[in-house]
């Protein structure tokens, strides 16, 4: 997770509650939940944005970074884990909300609602 998104304090992964345009000024507020590739370390990040770049090219990838190909397959393997890892994390969590749904503790609009922020 990246320092950016946990809390200063516990760690705990932070709560987007209000976005606000800076244009206008109007904001909107509710709970909003980080995109995924916004949930990797800057470092993660940094290495999408240039497999982007470089058009999936590990080995331009490896030489831009100054670093060996099977460094940068394993950074990838890496990531390709932490993915998946996310991916299997927010599968459950609407899962989760479904069974809550079905349970009768959450009303469908709020689930609905919770899907959609998530």
């Amino acid at each position: 997770m990246s320092q950016a998104q946990s809390c200063p304090s516990c760690g705990t992964l932070l709560q987007i509650e209000r976005l606000r345009c800076h244009a206008c000024q109007a904001t909107v507020e509710g709970q909003f939940g980080w995109p995924r590739l916004a949930r990797l370390t800057a470092d993660d990040q940094r290495l999408v944005e240039l497999l982007i770049l470089a058009s999936g090219s590990l080995k331009e990838v490896a030489k831009k970074l100054g670093i060996s190909y099977p460094t940068i397959r394993k950074r990838l393997d890496q990531l390709i884990h932490t993915l998946q890892a996310e991916v299997k994390r927010d599968e459950e969590r609407r899962r989760q909300l479904l069974r809550e749904v079905e349970a009768g503790r959450r009303s469908a609009s709020d689930a609905a609602q919770k899907l959609r922020n998530a």
